[in-house]
């Protein structure tokens, strides 16, 4: 018995040890860390696809509004007046044309402008470089096509970045389809030496409907770079709104997950001490049972036997200390009776008692 004790002795000091060693992580911490991994990695894939989606959408309302007014605008253009500006129009020393005729196209692109704020048209011809008036050199060869720049509402705008009147240009494939196709057509985001820009092109016609020129229609990258902004604001806004009352909910979920798993723990170690009246009932009488409650249940259960065992053993050790006791004076006394003295002494008080009768 006192083996097995303390053999029990040393495998719980071993174990008190191990557990001072190991590092302890509550299941609290366990499950926000879990939660916290998992649901940034799935916000932050979810938050680059709403993000590339929204801002897909975004671009493509600022693509059709630009399209929208680029029509409008080159359908009340003057095609007559235009005409007649290229050919006879003279440019001033700031770059633009005095010409009442440009002033008036200009005019209306100031008014589609005000419909339109982030809007910007301009107006060109296209033709052979041999045929075409301008100012300066031929800005292409032979007999591929030559943009001819001629009024531009960025005059009244930002004139730094605006298209000289008469001033010739290389032609993109964009602004050729819609002088050759007749249709509209949609630019991306691009750079050139003015700046960055969203653009649209369409086909400007005279009252006949035939094609003389292209209105072209720009959307400064400035503003596609701030709704982009925006639309990250509100959406890292939402999403970090989203992310801190869930992590709310689960720091609070995992407090009620390990409340019980707490006071059992606390349980166990009292029972550890050798204190067996725990009373587990509101953990496994809940009116609702899960894992938490069965568990609370047969902890219970166990502790019951354990108590019941130990009882018995406490029964067992005191008979078996009762009968030890009797083998040892029974032993004690077998020694005395055995020794010399003692036999010395019985034959001593035989003769005491066996005097009186000789005399």
């Amino acid at each position: 018995m006192q083996k097995v004790a303390m053999s029990q002795i040393t495998s719980s000091a071993s174990a008190a040890k191990l557990a001072e060693r190991q590092r302890f992580w509550s299941l609290r911490w366990k499950l926000l860390t879990g939660f916290t991994l998992v649901f940034s990695t799935v916000f932050a894939v979810v938050y680059w696809w709403f993000y590339n989606f929204s801002t897909e959408k975004a671009i493509a309302r600022l693509k059709q509004d630009l399209e929208s007014t680029a029509i409008g605008t080159a359908h009340d253009i003057d095609a007559e007046e235009l005409l007649a500006l290229y050919k006879t129009g003279e440019r001033n020393a700031e770059g633009f044309s005095d010409d009442p005729r440009y002033l008036h196209q200009l005019e209306w692109f100031e008014t589609a402008h005000r419909i339109s704020p982030n809007v910007y048209a301009y107006s060109f011809i296209l033709g052979k470089p041999s045929e075409n008036r301008r100012i300066g050199k031929p800005a292409t060869t032979g007999d591929e096509l030559e943009a001819i720049y001629l009024v531009d509402s960025l005059w009244r705008f930002l004139p730094e970045r605006a298209l000289p009147f008469l001033e010739p240009d290389k032609p993109s494939p964009y602004s050729l389809r819609a002088f050759q196709e007749g249709e509209t057509v949609n630019r991306d985001l691009y750079t050139d030496q003015w700046g960055s820009w969203i653009s649209a092109y369409t086909p400007i016609r005279d009252k006949n409907g035939k094609i003389v020129a292209v209105l072209g229609a720009d959307i400064e990258a400035d503003h596609v770079f701030e709704v982009q902004q925006q639309l990250r604001d509100r959406l890292l806004l939402s999403f970090l709104a989203t992310y801190g009352t869930l992590f709310s909910l689960v720091y609070l979920l995992s407090g009620i997950l390990s409340r019980p798993l707490k006071e059992l723990s606390a349980a166990a170690e009292r029972i550890g001490e050798g204190d067996y009246s725990q009373d587990l009932t509101a953990l496994s009488k809940s009116e609702v049972q899960d894992e938490i409650s069965t568990l609370a249940r047969v902890f219970q259960l166990m502790v019951d036997k354990v108590r019941q065992r130990e009882e018995s053993l406490k029964q067992q050790v005191a008979s078996l200390k009762i009968e030890i006791d009797q083998v040892k004076r029974q032993k004690q006394v077998r020694e005395i009776v055995e020794t010399d003295f003692f036999q010395d002494l019985v034959v001593k008080a035989r003769r005491l008692r066996n005097r009186p009768m000789e005399e």
